[in-house]
């Protein structure tokens, strides 16, 4: 896995949104996805830049 893969989770905080929110985030930005076991991943671009 790349190194930039962060959780979904980590992209609501450092946001300060919540887990659904960024989940909904994720959808509409069409971010790369892929879904271990225990967590969402996305590939998203540093805050400020979505």
């Amino acid at each position: 896995m790349q190194a930039d893969w962060i959780s979904i989770e980590r992209v609501a905080l450092d946001r300060g949104i919540t887990v659904p929110a960024a989940l909904a985030l994720a959808e509409r930005m069409n971010w790369p996805r892929v879904f271990p076991t225990h967590e969402t991943l996305v590939l998203a671009p540093p805050p400020g830049r979505a």
